[in-house]
């Protein structure tokens, strides 16, 4: 068994990481990195140069930042299954997390709880959202770039450059969760905790284990099926005995979990796909 890890970033935590536990089961796991990948079109045909021969699992990991570059790693992916490949995550689920307006509306359609929210270019059009709430871009990961609303002025910034989506506050507290989904079941739930409106570890949040009822396990199951996620990382927050999910990520980092929890995130990855791999 041959497994690639396709990525921007082959130094990354995740790279590292996979290509550790791989060696550990016996797997033959290579880093590479887009760049050297190449696609060709001749004579009406698709072809593509990307890693040596005999893998067959392919852990695909496209999305940085809205440009070139990722479109055609997208563009790779979706190449790859169609020759296939057994690829993670599939074409169809980064495509559905590409940006959370998309990922809102599959929720949506889904009867999947998320906060009320108003999307707009437009910070004059979140009248309908009363302070405090949360803004938040509609693309990005980490925690980056959401900020914590709590007087229309503060919204003066938020005018025709940007997509924003304003967010009610729909957690207890200064907590979230961050549920790790493999092959439709939970294999982590973190407690993130900040005293900052930002919870992501990335931003400072504190990881802590958290005892997860069935409903909360189910809703994060429910997501990732939804938006074809077969690893996904879906954080949920909890108010009044409600959850609610606040985003879905179709290339969690794992770094915080293996930490602060001492799951091994990499070696359950690493066996899941081979698993697959030899049953299709």
């Amino acid at each position: 068994m041959a497994i690639a890890v396709l990525t921007h970033k082959p130094l990354s935590y995740f790279s590292r990481r996979l290509l550790e536990e791989a060696n550990k089961e016996g797997v033959n796991c290579q880093i590479v990195d887009f760049k050297n990948t190449v696609i060709l079109i001749k004579d009406g045909k698709i072809s593509l140069k990307a890693f040596e021969n005999g893998v067959k699992v392919i852990l695909s990991r496209p999305k940085t930042t809205l440009n070139s570059l990722m479109l055609y790693a997208m563009f790779l992916t979706k190449t790859l299954e169609e020759e296939g490949f057994y690829v993670l995550n599939s074409f169809q689920g980064y495509l559905n997390t590409l940006d959370k307006v998309i990922t809102y509306r599959n929720l949506s359609l889904n009867k999947i709880p998320i906060p009320d929210s108003v999307i707009s270019p437009s910070g004059r059009m979140f009248d309908e959202m009363n302070p405090p709430f949360f803004l938040k871009p509609t693309y990005g990961s980490r925690g980056r770039g959401i900020m914590f609303i709590e007087d229309f002025r503060d919204l003066s910034f938020a005018e025709g450059r940007s997509v924003w989506i304003a967010q009610s506050s729909v957690r207890e507290e200064n907590w979230d969760l961050r549920v790790v989904v493999l092959g439709g079941r939970v294999i982590a739930v973190m407690k993130r905790t900040s005293e900052k409106p930002v919870t992501n570890i990335s931003q400072g949040g504190v990881g802590s284990f958290f005892e997860a009822n069935e409903e909360v396990k189910e809703l994060a199951i429910k997501a990732s099926n939804a938006l074809k996620c077969e690893f996904a990382g879906i954080d949920i927050s909890i108010k009044g005995g409600n959850a609610f999910i606040l985003d879905v990520n179709s290339q969690p980092d794992f770094k915080g979990v293996e930490e602060s929890l001492k799951i091994n995130i990499a070696r359950e990855l690493i066996r899941h796909v081979c698993s697959e791999a030899n049953r299709n």
